[in-house]
């Protein structure tokens, strides 16, 4: 078609739309690329390797966690580094997770390991260990404290909470592991502590972590036939002690890829889960379009009604 000199195929204006928000899930180390066209600002979850529960012990501490609803990248592509969990370690120093870390030296975001269950040797008890979330005691020992703090700039970005404690009265029985969300069960029940998802983090998808939580405690060992609420891990991933005194099973590890803490165990102990990068992209505008080569009719057309841009 000619017009004033201009030939091309008639067009049509490609009206305005709202791209939707886009969640992306980093389960190991590497570099994070920004959507070309999404805002450099996103909201941000960081979470590190759980700690081990600790053998005739007390529940590993979760993974400390970093939550930031408008966090301002540096630059489209972010390196990230994915904490593993806490695999060994004996009575009085079991594994403690490894640190996750989201961008490089000038900009980091930091999520601290989770701390080992405390063991014991015989009747000899062991502190729970600190951590992001701290380790449970054994056999009347301390817990171990939450390290996790705050990132520099963002206040009340940070979340970890102590193990639960092994009551003199019940000494055979290992508390449960902190929580991101909240601190364990005491020893009588040796649950670990909750991890952290809704309403804290509302946009979290149902798929992530454990129901949408991530950063569950694991629970304690108890020489005991466990009752049937007990040992359980927290929500967010914890492991859970099914055995009694006997060796590892299954679920006794935390769950890959949430900074779940691993169950104390009987003979050995349950392993930390790994750690976990989740960021939210923003939904944003996508301007209309006017592609191509156009008549001068279809130009004037649209302006007239007012739907030509530039």
């Amino acid at each position: 078609m000619a017009n004033g000199g201009i030939i091309g195929p008639p067009n049509t204006v490609t009206p305005a739309v709202c791209a939707a928000a886009n969640v992306v899930e980093i389960n190991s180390s590497g570099t994070y690329n920004k959507t070309a066209a999404a805002p450099s600002t996103v909201d941000l979850v960081v979470v590190a390797g759980g700690g081990a529960g600790g053998p005739e012990g007390g529940g590993g501490g979760a993974g400390g966690l970093v939550y930031i609803a408008c966090f301002p990248l540096a630059a489209d592509a972010t390196p990230v580094t994915v904490g593993g969990g806490g695999t060994s370690g004996g009575p009085s120093t079991c594994g403690p997770g490894n640190n996750s870390v989201f961008g490089d030296g000038t900009n980091p975001v930091t999520a601290l390991g989770g701390g080992g269950g405390g063991g014991s040797g015989g009747p000899v008890g062991r502190n729970g260990n600190p951590g992001g979330s701290g380790g449970a005691g054994s056999r009347a020992q301390p817990v171990g404290c939450a390290t996790q703090g705050d990132i520099s700039g963002f206040p009340g970005s940070g979340f970890g909470n102590p193990g639960g404690g092994s009551q003199p009265t019940v000494p055979q029985v290992g508390g449960g592991g902190g929580g991101a969300g909240g601190s364990a069960g005491p020893s009588t029940a040796g649950c670990g502590g909750v991890g952290k998802g809704s309403p804290t983090i509302p946009w979290m998808p149902n798929c992530v972590g454990q129901c949408s939580f991530l950063g569950g405690g694991g629970g304690g060992w108890s020489g005991n036939p466990p009752s049937s609420n007990s040992l359980v891990g927290g929500n967010g991933g914890g492991g859970t002690n099914t055995s009694g005194y006997g060796g590892p099973q299954p679920d006794s590890s935390g769950t890959v890829n949430t900074g779940g803490g691993g169950a104390g165990g009987g003979s050995s102990y349950g392993f930390g889960g790994s750690g976990k990068v989740v960021v939210q992209e923003k939904a944003y505008s996508v301007p209309a379009k006017a592609p191509g080569v156009w008549s001068m009719a279809s130009v004037y057309a649209n302006v007239k009604a007012g739907t030509w841009t530039n």
